[in-house]
């Protein structure tokens, strides 16, 4: 019986891409990650609506239990993977995130 093939998610993609660029702001990750779903940025995008639910916290914590389970806060802009975070890394993802990061 054959192995179904797991498809990489905005999870895997986030992670892959904290790892390749630790200390990046939450601004650069949700910009790569909607070039990574739509090819490249347009009109559509906003900064301050597109992917927020991914790094928004009260009170230290995430609605969603990301922050700080897979990446935490550095300072008062920048992100890190933690030892959660590293097992969400797609090595399948680094070379995309590579390309996309030189076009931010």
């Amino acid at each position: 019986m054959p192995t179904k093939k797991r498809k990489s998610n905005n999870l895997n993609f986030i992670a892959t891409y904290l790892f390749q660029n630790p200390g990046a702001s939450a601004t650069e990750v949700r910009k790569a990650l909607w070039i990574f779903k739509n090819k490249k940025l347009s009109e559509d995008y906003n900064p301050k609506r597109s992917y927020i639910s991914y790094f928004q916290t009260k009170k230290g914590t995430s609605h969603r239990g990301y922050v700080p389970r897979f990446w935490k806060k550095v300072n008062r802009c920048r992100w890190i993977l933690t030892g959660d975070g590293l097992f969400l890394v797609d090595k399948k993802l680094i070379n995309k995130v590579d390309r996309i990061s030189r076009k931010i």
